[in-house]
């Protein structure tokens, strides 16, 4: 019987100074921030223990904060609700298309609450 490789779950040390990183004025830290925040709280469709306890903070960036921030932290908690591919099934019903075509009609802080 074979084995399947298990992926080790990314370390979340470094999340609360990626999620600081965004509200910065420093350009090109938000853009690795938001990168490292895609692979240690939603890596390939995966969410691990971190990912809801950034949820708040990345919501709050979304609807207040740094205007260069926005959008990216939209699209985070957007994958991090929704999922990464629409090829993948949701098993809740939702209809993500659906979704994705509602949030492009308003912004975060119509979405949010």
């Amino acid at each position: 019987m074979a084995s399947a490789t298990a992926h080790p779950t990314p370390s979340a040390d470094d999340v609360p100074g990626h999620i600081r990183a965004l509200c910065g004025s420093d350009d090109e830290a938000r853009e690795q921030a938001f990168i490292s925040l895609f692979g240690s709280i939603f890596h390939q469709g995966s969410r691990y223990s971190a990912s809801p306890v950034a949820v708040p903070f990345l919501a709050r960036i979304a609807v207040a904060g740094p205007a260069a921030a926005r959008q990216d932290t939209m699209l985070l908690l957007t994958r991090l609700a929704v999922d990464w591919h629409d090829e993948y099934d949701v098993t809740t019903g939702i209809n993500v298309a659906e979704w994705r075509a509602a949030a492009a009609e308003c912004g975060p802080a119509e979405l949010l609450p």
